[in-house]
């Protein structure tokens, strides 16, 4: 995280962390049948979103029509007979910020984090895994900084975690942070911000690349 409102507090923290331990940014559990692949098994990228009509070009009330693209690279080795893993859930947190909420410290907003999840059904072995979680432009302009989206793609932070058979598994961050692992708890949380690629106009794209999505809860 990096909001100007706690720079010199997270400034001497981080220079205690410099020459000493470094912060630990994933934490698989013993036994964990599911291990992301880092130092980047996180990448956030801004994308345009596909045609799905004849047209012509992509209109955004925003006035930028890209969204972003979280995708997450992860190891699957089941542990039991069965050659696959039942269910890996992924919980998803991404550092934002809310310029307008009644209490914001100025211009800095409020720090928030944008959540999601996305579960992943009959997970088959692979040591090259891939999930992918997708962000409206209407959100990114909603919640980002006064410098626009692209602090989304290469600034905020991600924290990402994976439960199995409801245990924590795996986590991973995408930076590290001087506040600790558990940096993202101190956010207000925002849920319904960020979709998985069912809920969105990338639910056709790359499909071969993703496991199996848990259809919704009828």
């Amino acid at each position: 995280m990096a909001f100007p409102a706690t720079a010199f507090k997270r400034l001497f923290l981080a220079l205690l962390v410099v020459g000493a331990t470094v912060t630990r940014v994933c934490g698989q559990a013993a036994d964990s049948p599911i291990k992301f692949l880092g130092p980047d098994a996180i990448t956030t990228t801004m994308v345009d979103p596909p045609i799905v009509s004849g047209g012509g070009g992509s209109t955004s009330p925003t006035g930028n029509p890209q969204w972003l693209k979280i995708e997450f690279h992860y190891a699957i080795d089941p542990k039991g007979p069965i050659p696959f893993v039942d269910a890996v859930q992924f919980n998803i947190t991404m550092e934002a910020r809310d310029l307008y909420a009644a209490n914001a410290p100025g211009a800095d907003g409020v720090a928030v984090g944008l959540t999601g999840t996305a579960t992943y059904i009959n997970v088959a072995p692979t040591r090259d895994g891939y999930g992918v979680f997708y962000v409206h432009p209407s959100v990114l302009a909603r919640y980002g900084s006064k410098r626009g989206p692209d602090d989304f793609a290469n600034k905020f932070n991600v924290h990402i975690e994976a439960m199995v058979a409801g245990k924590l598994a795996d986590y991973f961050d995408k930076r590290p942070d001087p506040m600790g692992v558990n940096w993202y708890k101190s956010l207000v949380p925002v849920s319904g911000m960020i979709y998985r690629q069912d809920q969105c106009l990338f639910m056709m794209v790359d499909p071969g690349r993703y496991p199996q999505l848990k259809p919704p809860t009828q």
